[in-house]
């Protein structure tokens, strides 16, 4: 295999990233943060990579291209030179595989959260739905000692219903309301307590904004909880009028450009 042909392989790898973080020859793939393959950018002809460590000898001793690690820790990585390697490239490539799918399982949830959560609107018909009231009680009234009731939910047919899912469970979720046809309100923002300050809030956000867009809404507007205003502001909402009260708690009217 050639050196394109393995870092074009390595960067189609979801949420792989480019890194050269020790010098300016060395290729550091990352997968949150965290490497599973190196390579010479100079030479072109070998790659780290993780492996499992019961499994090195056998690798040393069946394949000539395969060393231990080069500058890495010896029972768990493997340097392969790969422009001559004495094995065929689908097994490489497998090589390539495990390392990636060592290190991704090794992230923290909230990191492996953040890369595979998927996100898709519902209807109040489908079984999301019971989950995301679940998620609104435990996040956002259980907290201020409330219990959502029927009242709370009326009307909830005529709304965008946005989930996150994360290994079949909703972990995220929010409403969008239509205010007029160029505004829309954002509400009921909740993500799961275990896997908040991952960034998932954000991307949820980053979604309803581009379905609102679709929608052909143009301003978002939200009512914030003084205590995330800040975090809204990070994401560019500004506050618009004074500090008022909702639920028993200060909240700011904030809004949006789409």
């Amino acid at each position: 295999m050639t050196f394109d042909e393995i870092v074009k392989y390595c960067t189609l790898k979801p949420h792989a990233e480019e890194t050269y973080p020790f010098d300016e020859v060395t290729l550091v793939m990352k997968i949150g943060g965290k490497m599973f393959a190196l390579l010479d950018t100079e030479g072109m002809e070998s790659i780290n990579l993780k492996h499992d460590s019961e499994y090195i000898p056998e690798l040393l001793a069946n394949y000539s291209c395969i060393k231990p690690g080069y500058h890495m820790s010896k029972k768990h990585w493997i340097t392969l030179q790969y422009t001559h390697a004495d094995m065929h490239d689908a097994d490489i490539l497998k090589l390539i595989d495990r390392s990636y799918e060592m290190v991704k399982s090794s992230l923290p949830k909230k990191m492996k959260a953040l890369l595979d959560i998927s996100f898709s609107i519902f209807d109040i018909q489908s079984p999301a739905y019971t989950q995301a009231l679940k998620l609104r009680q435990d996040i956002l009234r259980t907290p201020l000692n409330m219990t959502m009731t029927d009242n709370d939910i009326a009307g909830e047919d005529l709304d965008i219903h946005i989930g996150g899912f994360y290994e079949g469970d909703l972990i995220a979720y929010c409403i969008i309301s239509r205010i007029d046809n160029q505004v829309a309100k954002i509400r009921q923002v909740a993500v799961s307590s275990k896997l908040q300050g991952a960034g998932i809030g954000t991307k949820l956000m980053g979604f309803a904004e581009d379905v609102a867009m679709g929608r052909g809404f143009r301003t978002i507007h939200l009512h914030a909880r003084k205590t995330v205003v800040q975090w809204y502001e990070s994401i560019g909402y500004e506050i618009i009028g004074d500090e008022f009260q909702e639920v028993g708690i200060p909240h700011h009217k904030m809004f949006k450009n789409l």
